[in-house]
């Protein structure tokens, strides 16, 4: 029986033996390839995005971090990370035999996989190349790239790699990251208690986090603090006391911080509206991957300080203006009751009958009864009316900010198309990140007429100097349904372009749209704004600005009258670099290649720009601009609004800047409140924002005359040839269009500007 069983047991013993080894052989074989191409380390960063003047406006990313190289960090930071992590860290051949025997024996013991034995080097391979996962294969992979990457990298390379790539919590990655969100500065400049500190987040970074866990925190980087003493990393100069001491006064700094806390929300963003104009460009370019983890450069067009002065000025213009828009607004708010009652009725489907029980129903729950509703459905568990409840808050505040004011400013290098400032709201938050100077297309009102004169001059049908009677519409076509009036309800007889434009006249551009025709206006202010034509309803109210727009639309159209004629594109993005410094992509480049293009004469142009001058010098916007915001420079603009203020504009140039403003409430059933026109929200904080930028930025010349102009004296009240007698002016003409007939002599002047 022995004889029989002893090459039984031998085999047994033998398979066991040998298993191991061949379960190595493999699983070595397996990761060969693997082993074999292991991808150059390069750990996630930002993409940095850079103003005009190479200071920093915000970061995008995955993983906050910015790397730094072991040279510049202190002596008793890699100490500390060593003493807590991998003692051995500078002897062993990337794995620590004596470490991994015991981690053997322990889970041997336990039945399960509880200790990892693991060195720096393994550490930084699980994070790099392995999933995590709990497995002897797991293990023996890491123990074959370990051993692969002490061979390729010096102990120096793999601790920098390792302290640039761990998570330290709170959204922070890589111990510069760190040492900015701890304790707000540069990892080069960490003490050895800082460090302590940072060297107890690498095994549990919430647990151990002196925000959210101070006690925790605590002790752990004591016990990292005396066995940095036992090593004798920590000198004579550091006692017990002293580390208390700094603990002390740490905390008293961190007790202002809450605990959830993070890098996105702790770090700030000083353009965030521009930001995340940028991050949907850089998305839709380069993926989200490329975006938040490759560390490009990105070189933009803002300027910080115009973009910062725009901030503070719409921020305490809409402050004011909401002060008399939320007063105005105060009748449609008490009839709130009727608008959730119409809501619901709706998604269920009511009889009308129903309705006057439902408004009580909405009235009483107005009340302070809500407060004891939500209480009691919590108590009891009643779902219907906590859900009930929670859909009559939450609608009420969507409906009470959306009658508030709101507000847009975009501001262009006319000559280039570089995007200066861009603000799209109040203030950029979870609640409100709609970009209104990008997404919002509005009703530009009276600001449209730039258009519609603009049109009508390069058709040659008309010029500045062209006369229409200014008599409201009901006069003239009782018949017709639609009847424009003025603002003022004013007639004031015979008046030239000139100053239809300048008192912001709406009969005059109505009869200019029925002379030269919609479909030339709608393929002319295409052309100017960027925008398909199908966004274009042709009838007359066209002449009053019911087609929408963008406030970055209505920028791009204003500024081919101060471009001279040429196409403006609108661009933000200079420059973008790869992590090396490569260039991806360079604006430049393009705008060379592609050259100018010339939208309408020049001369057009000229004429149009003179034209809005008179809006600023003596016009609807002159005690706004020059008087209200003192702004003193020469300026040429003009102001909107529409039916019931429920939008003010105002859009304009300086000799190198073109500007738009635009206020409004997000849902038009709001008004901005009763004469809040563009003159009266608008102008004012166009002009504060010209005369602060003009302090920094030079506020360039207006073009001289072209050569396609001419200057011809004229009757002010007809337009016509003047005879003697007639109150005269000069105009001007593009060559070809200069008036013919000589003024008559009968006129009468109703009203003069």
């Amino acid at each position: 029986m022995k004889k029989y069983y002893r090459p039984i047991l031998s085999t047994i013993v033998a398979a066991l033996l040998l298993f191991p080894f061949f379960y190595f052989v493999t699983i070595y074989y397996q990761s060969y390839s693997f082993l074999s191409n292991l991808r150059p380390y390069e750990p996630y960063l930002a993409t940095r995005l850079f103003d005009s003047r190479g200071e920093l406006i915000s970061e995008l990313y995955d993983e906050n971090r910015s790397v730094i190289t072991i040279d510049r960090l202190p002596r008793h930071v890699l100490s500390a990370f060593i003493v807590t992590e991998d003692r051995d860290f500078f002897r062993h051949p990337g794995f620590d035999t004596k470490s991994i025997l015991r981690a053997i024996i322990v889970d041997a013991l336990s039945g399960e996989l509880r200790q990892g034995g693991s060195t720096i080097t393994q550490q930084l391979v699980k994070r790099l190349y392995t999933s995590g996962e709990k497995s002897f294969r797991r293990k023996i992979i890491e123990l074959l790239i370990a051993r692969e990457f002490e061979r390729r990298y010096t102990k120096k390379q793999i601790l920098e790699m390792y302290l640039n790539l761990i998570y330290f919590g709170h959204g922070a990655h890589g111990i510069n990251s760190a040492a900015r969100f701890y304790f707000n500065c540069g990892a080069e400049s960490l003490n050895l208690y800082q460090a302590t500190i940072l060297a107890s987040l690498t095994t549990a970074p919430n647990r151990n986090s002196p925000i959210r866990n101070p006690g925790a925190a605590y002790g752990r980087s004591r016990e990292i603090f005396h066995a940095m003493q036992s090593a004798g990393f920590a000198g004579d100069a550091h006692s017990p006391e002293q580390f208390d001491a700094y603990w002390k006064s740490y905390l008293d700094k961190t007790r202002t911080r809450y605990a959830t806390l993070g890098v996105r929300n702790w770090k700030s963003d000083r353009a965030p509206y521009f930001t995340e104009h940028v991050r949907k460009i850089l998305i839709k370019k380069y993926g989200p991957e490329k975006v938040y983890r490759s560390g490009m450069r990105i070189y933009t067009t803002v300027d910080l300080r115009a973009q910062e002065t725009a901030l503070r000025i719409m921020k305490k213009g809409l402050e004011r203006q909401n002060v008399i828009t939320g007063s105005y607004n105060q009748s449609i708010f008490r009839n709130f009751d009727h608008v959730c009652c119409d809501r619901y009725m709706k998604a269920e489907n009511c009889p009308p009958s129903m309705k006057p029980v439902i408004v009580q129903f909405y009235r009483t729950l107005g009340g302070d009864i809500i407060d004891s509703l939500n209480l009691l459905s919590g108590i009891f568990g009643a779902e219907d009316i906590e859900e009930t409840c929670h859909g009559y808050t939450e609608t009420y505040q969507w409906f009470r900010s959306s009658g508030r004011a709101e507000g847009a400013l975009v501001a262009l290098d006319h000559h280039t198309g570089a995007i200066i400032a861009l603000i799209g709201g109040s203030g950029f938050h979870q609640g409100n990140q709609l970009n209104r100077a990008t997404q919002a297309k509005r009703q530009p009102g009276s600001a449209f007429k730039i258009f519609i004169y603009g049109a009508g001059i390069v058709s040659g049908l008309i010029t500045a100097a062209t006369s229409f009677f200014d008599i409201n519409n009901e006069e003239m076509e009782p018949e017709v349904g639609w009847r424009p009036r003025n603002y003022d309800k004013k007639s004031r007889g015979l008046v030239t372009v000139r100053k239809a434009m300048a008192l912001s006249l709406n009969t005059i551009p109505v009869q200019v749209y029925n002379k030269i025709g919609g479909a030339r206006i709608t393929s002319y202010a295409s052309r100017l704004l960027g925008i398909p034509k199908q966004r274009f309803e042709i009838d007359p109210t066209l002449a009053l600005g019911t087609t929408e727009v963008t406030p970055l639309e209505l920028a791009q159209g204003t500024s081919v009258y101060a471009n001279g004629g040429y196409h403006v594109s609108p661009y933000c993005i200079v420059r973008i670099e790869d992590r090396k410094g490569a260039v991806l992509y360079n604006a430049e480049h393009i705008r060379r290649k592609q050259g100018r293009t010339r939208l309408i004469p020049e001369g057009a142009a000229f004429i149009m720009t003179s034209l809005m001058k008179d809006v600023v010098e003596r016009g609807t916007a002159y005690y706004a601009v020059k008087r209200a915001a003192a702004f003193r420079l020469p300026a040429a603009g003009k102001t909107g609004s529409n039916t019931s203020f429920r939008d003010a504009w105002f859009t304009g140039f300086t000799g190198n800047l073109t500007a738009v403003v635009w206020v409004g409430c997000d849902i038009p059933r709001f008004s901005l409140g009763n004469g809040q026109s563009g003159a009266a929200s608008a102008a004012p904080l166009w002009g504060q924002f010209m005369r602060e930028v003009s302090g920094f930025r030079n506020h360039g010349k207006f073009r001289s005359m072209p050569d396609d102009v001419v200057r011809k004296n004229i009757c002010r009240i007809t337009g016509n040839i003047q005879v003697p007698g007639c109150p005269g002016m000069e105009e001007l003409f593009l060559k070809g269009t200069e008036p013919k007939e000589r003024c008559s002599g009968e006129h009468q002047e109703d009203e003069t500007i």
